[in-house]
């Protein structure tokens, strides 16, 4: 990219128009660009007070949901991220975006449930089709998840000691890309669970997984956040991802 002041943009980033730094914020991928933009003197940190600012960091804290995955023995409500199964067999359910760096967390409500549920990422780009159990081979060393009963499970090992999950339950999981190694972490109805997972992928997808007719997850949100959640608990159990 050519210096600034090849365009005779006197001086240089400061030098630039309310508006067009605003558009310089808006096209800024991390929310770590938008602060160091902000804080480089008294002119740019007045940007934080105006309507386009506070947009541009909404849409960067809160990712637009997105899942493709084809026609299957499921239905999904329309205008919500709610899908039910209609089927005693596995479906998996990526979710699009694919993460490679910051803190991200995923929301989901569990509606209904009676057998087998898993919540958790995978490599981006690993394809687990439906009727596919995530935790055979080849799928199983390519992702990781936190089932009903407590279990942690990636590549056929398996820890206990998180709380079982149940009708109602939020339950929440969180990456940290930025960190090494790379975790994973789960919390239920806000509470982190003690068992979490560390070398995770460089690159993942957060995925669910459904089996048993009746079965019913909502995606509640995606979020960017700036730091960890602060949360901590007794007799935490790191688990490394194979």
């Amino acid at each position: 990219m050519a210096a600034l002041n090849e365009y005779n943009v006197v001086g240089g980033l400061i030098g630039l128009g309310e508006f067009i730094l605003l558009e310089i914020v808006s096209e800024s991928i991390d929310l770590e660009d938008v602060q160091q933009i902000v804080f480089i003197n008294k002119k740019t940190y007045k940007l934080k007070d105006h309507i386009r600012f506070h947009k541009s960091i909404d849409n960067k804290i809160n990712i637009a949901l997105s899942i493709t995955v084809p026609e299957g023995d499921y239905t999904k409500k329309d205008d919500e991220f709610t899908f039910t199964s209609n089927t005693t067999d596995w479906l998996t359910f990526p979710i699009d975006c694919q993460i490679t760096r910051g803190i991200y967390r995923c929301e989901f409500k569990i509606s209904e449930y009676s057998h087998f549920i898993f919540f958790g990422i995978k490599k981006s780009g690993l394809i687990i089709p439906f009727g596919q159990r995530p935790q055979d081979q080849p799928y199983a060393k390519g992702n990781m998840y936190f089932l009903y009963n407590g279990t942690v499970k990636q590549n056929d090992i398996e820890t206990y000691g998180n709380n079982f999950m149940k009708n109602g339950d939020l339950i929440s999981v969180e990456v940290n890309m930025d960190i090494v190694p790379r975790t994973v972490k789960l919390f239920i109805n806000g509470n982190l669970q003690p068992i979490y997972m560390s070398g995770i992928p460089d690159s993942i997808q957060f995925s669910f997984s459904l089996w048993a007719t009746g079965n019913t997850i909502t995606v509640q949100s995606l979020k960017r956040l700036v730091q960890s959640t602060d949360a901590t608990i007794q007799g935490a159990k790191e688990v490394k991802w194979e």
